[in-house]
């Protein structure tokens, strides 16, 4: 069943999986491009000092934790990153690049945003705008509205 949380920050500490099932550790960091709302790239396991670093383009939040589009073997060869670190746009770009998404830079390669996303109240770092990625590239994770029944 697929889930939705309030703040993108409610991510920290899910169990992420691979496509194949493989538990690859907890999510430590949550990076959302700058003025949207749904999560770009998290990085997992919470406890490493290099955790590696995926897109969620194609993820699903379960009951059991975030399912990645990508094997485990493809995640284990894919880019880390240092905890905590906030990302340049020229490292977002490496990191979708590998994961198969060619996007372009709207500023300099070394651009870096300060502070945190205002996407709720966890810890997630936001990192600059791209211009050929939104909110409706990326899968629903984050409630955008209050949902109605009827």
């Amino acid at each position: 069943m697929t889930m939705q949380i309030s703040d993108a920050g409610g991510l920290q500490g899910t169990t992420v999986w691979s496509s194949d099932g493989e538990d690859l550790g907890d999510v430590g960091d949550v990076h959302v491009l700058d003025r949207a709302v749904q999560p770009l790239l998290v990085t997992f396991p919470s406890a490493s000092d290099t955790p590696a670093v995926a897109p969620l383009f194609g993820a699903e939040l379960r009951e059991d934790g975030l399912v990645l589009a990508y094997p485990a073997e493809r995640v284990r060869s894919g880019p880390t990153v240092g905890a905590g670190v906030v990302l340049s746009t020229g490292e977002v770009i490496a990191v979708l690049a590998f994961y198969g998404r060619q996007v372009s830079a709207a500023g300099p390669l070394t651009e870096r945003l300060d502070g945190v996303g205002d996407v709720g109240y966890g810890e997630v770092q936001a990192v600059p705008s791209l211009p050929d990625i939104g909110d409706d590239d990326l899968p629903p994770i984050v409630v955008t509205r209050p949902s109605h029944s009827g």
